[in-house]
Formats: structure tokens, C-alpha cells, sequence
């Protein structure tokens, strides 16, 4: 009787680290439980950093992440490798946070940004961070997404059109629009601080 063909082992836990993405991939697809959580530990602080950077908050991006890897672990067997590991993730990771955020509040336009909130008190300054994400939080969740995944994730135009699922030239003309509504918010809120007695 023939014995049935068995996978090759993985390397003892310490090797882990030098297996390529798509290696881990195929171990997972196997049934490597050391594998998916080799993945875990190499894209869980970006894939929550992203969330965080769209969603404004640390607890929900935390979820966010953790729903992102709930997925990744149900659907791994049928990725097929046509883009990088980081790149379908991050595709997953924005997808959630785009539905959360729409599930959250309505979209404002910006035409429709009004003073922004800030505590009169000295002592809380806005600093420049803060100024940034109050400038995130009021851009349209599709353009804050292009432009987390450029600025934030480092991911080329490719990379993007592949996460989001649009043609190279969309992504072109989009992160280009999202980069002067960026500018515009910037300028209209700094200016509103600065006229404050």
C-alpha cells in the first residue's frame, strides 16, 4: 500500500521569517497554522496603521484589522497570487474601513466644510498631526483611501489600481484630485486658526 504524498515540512519556527510571502501563502493553503501567523506579524501594524489613518480610531482600526485577518484566514485558499500578499490585505483593509465609514456618516463634500472644533484653551494647541487628521476626516472616504494608500501604505500606482480595483489611469486623475482637496482643506482650516483671536 502506497503511503500518501505528504507536504514538505516548514522550516523549524526560526526560518519562517525568510520564506517569501507567496511561500507563506502556500503553506497556509496547506494547513500551516505557524505560517498565516508568520503573515500576522509582518502586516498586522500596517494593516492596523492604514485602518487607523481612515477610520480616526485606534479601537475601531484594532477591529478593523482583526476582521481584515478573519478574512484573509477564511479566503487564503483562494488567492491566486496575480497581485502581492500586501496588496489583496490592503484591499481588504480599505474595503472595510470605506463601508464603516459610509455606514457611519454621510460623506462631506468640500464645499460643505464648516470652522473646524477645537478646544479654546491654550494649553491644546492644534499641532500639525492634528490638523492633518481633522483634514483626513473631512475628505471623502474614497479620496482619503487613495491617498492613505500612496502616502501612507507607500504602495506604487499599480499597487493601487490593484487594491482598489480601478484602471491606472483613474487612480492617476483621483490621487491627483485628492492631493489638491487635500491642499484646499489644509489651506482653509490653517487659515481658520490663524483669524482666531
Amino acid at each position: 500500500m502506497e503511503e500518501a504524498v505528504r507536504p514538505q515540512a516548514l522550516p523549524l519556527e526560526g526560518g519562517l521569517e525568510s520564506l517569501t510571502d507567496a511561500e507563506l501563502v502556500a503553506a497556509c493553503v496547506e494547513g500551516g497554522p505557524e505560517a498565516f501567523r508568520e503573515l500576522l506579524a509582518r502586516y498586522r501594524r500596517s494593516a492596523v496603521g492604514l485602518a487607523y489613518q481612515m477610520v480616526g480610531n485606534a479601537e475601531d482600526a484594532e477591529d478593523v484589522a482583526q476582521e481584515a485577518f478573519v478574512r484573509v484566514f477564511q479566503a487564503i485558499g483562494g488567492f491566486r497570487g496575480e497581485a502581492a500578499f500586501s496588496t489583496w490585505l490592503y484591499r481588504i483593509v480599505t474595503n472595510l474601513c470605506l463601508a464603516g465609514m459610509r455606514r457611519r456618516r454621510p460623506q462631506v463634500g468640500l464645499d460643505a466644510v464648516g470652522e473646524p472644533t477645537a478646544c479654546a484653551s491654550p494649553c491644546l494647541q492644534v499641532t500639525e498631526a492634528l490638523l492633518t487628521r481633522q483634514v483626513l476626516d473631512r475628505m471623502r472616504p474614497d479620496m482619503k483611501a487613495i491617498l492613505l494608500l500612496r502616502a501612507q501604505g507607500g504602495l506604487s500606482y499599480r499597487e493601487i489600481s490593484q487594491t482598489l480595483e480601478l484602471p491606472l489611469g483613474t487612480v492617476r486623475s483621483r490621487l491627483s484630485k485628492a492631493r489638491a482637496a487635500f491642499r484646499a482643506l489644509w489651506t482653509h482650516l490653517s487659515g481658520a486658526r490663524e483669524e482666531r483671536p
